[in-house]
């Protein structure tokens, strides 16, 4: 980027930062949420939910399968983008 150019678009700078942030922030939503490990470790916890008493049958089933939904469309988003598992972990 050129002087002039850089001095004209000055103004713009705090726009791209919050860009920057915003992007960064879904970046990093989107990699929790579909972190095969961590939905691992929720279906874990869920179970151990279930059989400790703390739910019941029917919220374990809806949980279990939004879970289930999730490591699904993780395991296709990894066949799609090659690269992201070496990426992430």
């Amino acid at each position: 980027m050129g002087l002039f150019t850089g001095l004209l678009t000055l103004p713009l700078a705090p726009v791209r930062g919050v860009i920057w942030i915003a992007e960064q922030i879904a970046e990093e939503v989107d990699r929790q949420t579909f972190d095969e490990a961590a939905i691992r470790r929720e279906l874990l916890a869920l179970e151990l939910e279930y059989e400790e008493g703390q739910i019941d049958e029917d919220e374990r089933q809806e949980r279990e399968e939004a879970l289930l939904e999730r490591l699904a469309l993780s395991e296709s988003r990894s066949d799609l983008e090659p690269g992201v598992a070496e990426r992430d972990g």
